[in-house]
């Protein structure tokens, strides 16, 4: 820790590359999973009205089409079991938060195949139509969770997200796409030891 007496109290989590990894092996098949891929494509992250409009204009589905192309995007994913194991100690001591750049319009296929219920928040991009590494998006976390930013440990696979954390004071850890993640789950599990022990 770049601070050996700050307190942390609660813990953010970038969602994709951290909490959950894209399968190795996938690949898209069906007609729904390569509409899915085309879907995805298109993401702005901070308008799913654009989204749905963009969707529209580009790959013309009908609703009953875009909904199982939705139900698709999770699929894709599945969770880092190391880092999900920790999480209900975690809570014990921490309030706990997911800051994704995403569009919400698959939220309930999110929901349905990873269940994000143990964290106090989870922030949207397109819901608060701002995305990282803008730093409002880090400060709306903070009011919602009643933390300063000071008082946050904040993980993401991004650099620019990282920096943009740093620079309003949060302790980060980088899940450098580089490095192996049982090195960078190590990293972790020994701040928080630190942090608990203060």
């Amino acid at each position: 820790m770049k601070n050996s007496k700050k307190i942390i109290k609660a813990i953010l989590f970038d969602m994709v590359g951290v909490l959950i990894f894209k399968k190795l092996n996938y690949s898209a098949s069906s007609k729904d999973e390569i509409n899915a891929d085309k879907i995805e494509k298109l993401y702005n992250h901070i308008d799913d009205q654009k989204l749905l409009a963009d969707v529209k204009e580009n790959l013309d589905l009908k609703e009953e089409d875009l909904q199982k192309a939705l139900r698709c995007i999770p699929g894709k994913y599945e969770k880092f079991p190391k880092i999900w194991e920790l999480l209900p100690s975690l809570k014990n001591d921490f309030k706990l938060a997911v800051i994704n750049n995403g569009n919400a319009l698959a939220k309930k296929y999110w929901d349905e195949k990873f269940d994000f219920s143990i964290f106090d928040i989870f922030i949207r991009s397109a819901e608060e139509k701002i995305k990282k590494p803008d730093p409002k998006i880090f400060l709306i976390t903070c009011a919602r969770l009643g933390v300063k930013p000071e008082e946050c440990l904040f993980m993401d696979d991004s650099l620019d997200n990282i920096q943009a954390a740093e620079k309003l004071g949060m302790e980060t850890i980088w899940w450098d796409k580089e490095e192996k993640r049982e090195k960078v789950i190590d990293k972790f599990k020994d701040l928080i030891k630190i942090i608990s022990n203060l």
